[in-house]
């Protein structure tokens, strides 16, 4: 989905419009993909929920031959995992987010999430 993003902002000739088109097509918003930050997991929270809002959209770009996004095409257990995922992200932003975290809460915390993602 990072690199999907990236493709579909830095294409502004050919699979930007594109995505324009589709948005359009399945009267959604126009909108752009949020860019994930590696270093930063809100922002790979915020790139899943709009992932997962947007599938249909993300599926219908993939899966057009003329883009050359046909790399980029999750399968149903892909999409399956970015709800995984989305779901223990979704659960820490919230944590984080209704107090002020310190250390004595976000070390059992982030231990929680590595033990998901290892899982």
């Amino acid at each position: 989905l990072r690199k999907l993003a990236f493709k579909i902002i830095h294409s502004t000739t050919i699979v930007l419009p594109a995505w324009q088109k589709i948005l359009s097509e399945l009267r959604m918003t126009v909108s752009f993909m949020p860019r994930d930050v590696a270093t930063c997991w809100n922002s790979t929270f915020d790139m899943l929920e709009y992932a997962l809002k947007h599938q249909r959209a993300v599926d219908v770009v993939t899966q057009q031959r003329e883009l050359g996004l046909r790399k980029f095409e999750l399968s149903d257990n892909e999409w399956l995992v970015v709800e995984q995922l989305y779901s223990i992200l979704k659960d820490a932003t919230l944590f984080f987010s209704r107090s002020t975290p310190n250390l004595a809460t976000v070390i059992p915390a982030m231990d929680h999430i590595d033990q998901q993602l290892t899982t």
